[in-house]
């Protein structure tokens, strides 16, 4: 079982974000407007999440592509949640989820690292949501809104600070 533990806090903003899925390179990438040096990650064979010194999620890489992803026909993605700042209290350290999930029209991710039933959900950024279970370690990520890229194209515009 993966033990991922967090250090949470309340809060009342949260920054902005977004999941691209480029379709050339099979590779979903989340996009986080915050300030932060990158000092570490936790990984594992298909995704990424780099941190900063105190564990502040900095950005994510999920290099599993959507054939491979569990389609789920009554897969809800979350829709109440309360913002919290949330840091990574584990360190260059690999852990291998349970696997990709989605819904039908495939305009969610879920990386799934246990199998609880009872979690909080808390947002960490615009269109990334963290699960939580009763312990404060990681029970899955769900990056929400997914906007479908092409060479990495609207990935670049949202960078530079354009609309996408």
């Amino acid at each position: 079982m993966c033990h991922i533990h967090l250090a949470i806090a309340d809060t009342h903003s949260v920054p902005s974000a977004r999941g691209f899925y480029d379709t050339i390179e099979d590779t979903l990438n989340v996009v986080i407007r915050t300030r932060g040096k990158f000092f570490s990650y936790i990984q594992g064979e298909k995704y990424s999440i780099d941190l900063d010194k105190k564990g502040k999620i900095l950005g994510m890489e999920i290099f599993a592509p959507k054939k491979e992803w569990t389609v789920k026909t009554d897969l809800l993605a979350p829709t109440k949640f309360e913002p919290k700042k949330i840091l990574i209290k584990e360190h260059r350290r690999e852990f291998e989820p349970l696997g990709y999930f989605t819904n039908d029209s495939g305009n969610f991710c879920c990386m799934r690292f246990t199998s609880e039933n009872i979690s909080y959900f808390y947002k960490v950024a615009q269109n990334l949501i963290f699960e939580v279970n009763v312990m404060d370690e990681l029970s899955a990520v769900w990056v929400l809104n997914l906007i479908e890229d092409y060479g990495f194209k609207k990935e670049m515009q949202y960078r530079k600070g354009l609309s996408v």
